[in-house]
């Protein structure tokens, strides 16, 4: 008899979808082992992890068997759907490749696939390449989305750069006070001063940062990498 070892795993985002709960999950892979007359050994569970990466517990757990496969007890992993394994290509390639050199059976209730056959490990790339290729394009989506706002003026994050401020409907305007911070750090090392200097000359003349404390060497010198764009706004 197949013994088997079921895999369930949800971020903690996705943790009031109908469906996508490690419960559901459970019952799912109980009642596929069941209907093909396998033993169920266990279920690893990842709860609140991400499939971005494979840096789980429970799949480093399941990784270590797949590397001892004379201690281990199972020989088929199951899961309810790829992406509660991994959500990259390239993560999924080398769980595979190491299911392969452990002899373990891959099986993936939601998209029918059984490593034990040649149609199944073809069709696993298949939909492993195409979940890749949506990613990237809901990605380019987004990054062209931000760039259009961007272009308006419009807020994109949560924090203004340097020398501007969030005005209405979140349009990015210039903020006098740190213009006028960026004017006299300029100025100062245009005059030769180091950025030490910088930071005393700033504190002495009330100029501090957004967290009410002196510049600090660090910061004064990302801010002056600026200078070449000259992203000041004169009021």
């Amino acid at each position: 008899m197949t013994r088997a070892l079921g895999y369930v795993r949800v971020s903690s985002e996705e943790q009031a979808r109908e469906g996508v709960s490690l419960g559901a999950q459970a019952e799912r892979i109980t009642a596929y082992a069941l209907a093909m007359g396998w033993e169920l050994v266990g279920i690893v569970r990842d709860e609140g992890r991400s499939a971005a990466n494979l840096k789980r517990p429970g799949i480093q757990g399941i990784l270590a068997d797949v590397a001892r496969p004379k201690a281990r007890t199972w020989d088929a992993l199951i899961v309810v759907k790829l992406d509660r394994l991994t959500r990259s290509v390239r993560d999924l390639c080398t769980l595979v490749e190491s299911f392969e050199r452990g002899s373990v059976n891959f099986v993936s209730i939601g998209e029918s696939v059984d490593t034990g056959s040649a149609a199944g490990k073809l069709f696993l790339n298949i939909i492993g390449a195409l979940g890749q290729w949506e990613r990237e394009v809901i990605g380019e989506r987004t990054a062209d989305a931000l760039a259009h706002l961007k272009a308006q003026g419009k807020r994109i994050s949560g924090r203004a750069p340097f020398g501007f401020t969030f005005g209405e409907d979140s349009a990015v305007i210039p903020c006098e006070r740190e213009q006028q911070t960026l004017v006299r750090i300029w100025a100062l090392r245009a005059s030769g001063a180091s950025l030490a200097e910088v930071s005393r000359a700033l504190a002495t003349a009330g100029h501090i940062n957004r967290c009410g404390t002196p510049y600090s060497v660090s910061a004064l010198s990302l801010l002056v990498k600026r200078e070449r764009g000259r992203e000041v706004v004169t009021p």
